[in-house]
């Protein structure tokens, strides 16, 4: 594992890297074209949601080491929470272009503050429930 000493300016300047790398990230798509009566391959768009394990994996350093050395670390507080604003955002509005499906903004908005999937419900009073079966009427 590579050394990691950065500096607030190249740890937000590595940030910006990996924000450019994930939204000009591609892939190659193969399809069949029903005017060419062929497959085709084209390189299409394909962004990657912002990440803190991304981003450490970009720079190459495990995302526990990452926390470890710059998280308790006040001098690094401003960039942590942009980064992880930024996050938030990135995926935020995936969800809401249709990039990423809906269905699962609950297991990736639950890592975000004040996003959850649950839901309290608070049962009060002494209602009675009588269950009818009525499938032989």
């Amino acid at each position: 594992m590579a050394s990691h000493k950065l500096t607030n300016k190249t740890l937000a300047e590595k940030w910006q890297a990996y924000k450019e790398h994930c939204d000009s990230h591609t892939v190659q798509r193969t399809e069949f074209s029903q005017r060419e009566s062929k497959f085709v391959t084209q390189t299409v768009p394909n962004p990657i949601t912002y990440t803190i394990k991304g981003f450490c994996q970009f720079i190459g350093m495990t995302e526990n080491n990452f926390y470890e050395t710059y998280a308790p670390n006040p001098k690094f507080g401003l960039v942590i929470a942009r980064m992880r604003e930024e996050c938030e955002n990135n995926a935020r509005s995936r969800f809401e272009d249709g990039s990423i499906p809906t269905q699962l903004s609950g297991l990736w908005m639950s890592r975000y503050d004040g996003y959850t999937t649950k839901q309290e419900q608070k049962v009060t009073g002494t209602q009675q429930v009588v269950i009818v079966d009525d499938c032989d009427q």
